[in-house]
């Protein structure tokens, strides 16, 4: 394979994102482990140097849509001027994310899921599964970037969490907590970490555990939780308030937050199976 390292510029506007639909028998042989030529990744949109990260987004029904939902997830890739390549790849749309710095993944993970809404909403009664690989830029560790970012959007399907973005993270996790074969210490795990707030949510009829969720997947940043949730910052201070007093734990402690991550986790993997 030739080598894959000289930088390309095309002037101080990113150039749009190129759409392939179709068979692309290119793209199941680097699926399966065969690495492509330059030439061919070049002709398909690629920027020799670039990091990109994989999302793959595939309907909950495709319904003969494939052609039709990659039109639309390029779409959108051009209107947020990204200029990564768009590929059909059996059923599912595959947008290669251009990542400028792969060590902040925060912007990624605000407009991949901004994206999986959109097209939920061109696709109504339809779930939109997405799932998003770890960035990368040589032929070979994309190509892991494209497994994680495929395995990841099955997962979604298999957890039933169509409602946000799998992550190449959630993937390694979820794949460790199913490693442990006794549903019973999950259980008991994830209930000695939130029983209190399930048991207030039911009662109280509120949604504590989503919002704990959503300022987990947001890194604790309050004011993109508050915009993801919809509501205003002085509410998630008080429902963040109200959690640490109902669990009785200190949610800037590492180790309680790690703890409370993974009940979550669980939680979803003990959902998924009942």
């Amino acid at each position: 394979m030739a080598d894959f390292q000289n930088v390309l510029t095309y002037g101080t506007y990113p150039r749009p994102p190129m759409l392939r639909v179709g068979r692309n028998d290119w793209l199941e042989a680097w699926f399966n482990g065969d690495l492509p030529d330059t030439s061919i990744l070049e002709q398909n949109g690629f920027i020799a140097g670039q990091f990109y990260s994989a999302v793959v987004y595939r309907l909950s029904d495709t319904q003969g849509q494939s052609t039709q939902f990659a039109t639309l997830l390029h779409n959108e890739a051009t209107r947020r001027r990204l200029n990564g390549p768009v590929l059909t790849f059996r059923d599912s749309a595959i947008l290669f994310y251009p990542v400028e710095d792969p060590q902040q993944t925060q912007r990624l993970k605000r407009l991949t899921e901004e994206m999986r809404e959109r097209l939920t909403a061109r696709f109504p009664g339809t779930e939109v599964c997405c799932g998003v690989g770890r960035p990368a830029r040589e032929a070979g560790m994309l190509r892991n970037s494209f497994r994680e970012a495929f395995d990841a959007a099955s997962l979604c399907i298999q957890m039933k969490s169509e409602t946000h973005a799998t992550f190449f993270g959630d993937f390694s996790l979820f794949s460790l907590l199913n490693a442990v074969h006794n549903p019973d210490e999950l259980r008991r795990f994830c209930l000695n970490w939130l029983a209190d707030l399930i048991e207030y949510d039911a009662q109280q009829h509120c949604d504590l555990l989503e919002t704990l969720r959503v300022y987990f997947d947001n890194n604790g940043n309050t004011a993109r939780t508050a915009a993801r949730l919809t509501i205003h910052r002085n509410t998630l201070a008080y429902r963040l308030n109200r959690i640490a007093e109902i669990t009785r734990l200190d949610l800037d402690d590492a180790d309680v937050r790690l703890n409370l991550q993974l009940a979550l986790k669980a939680r979803q993997i003990l959902s998924a199976a009942a």
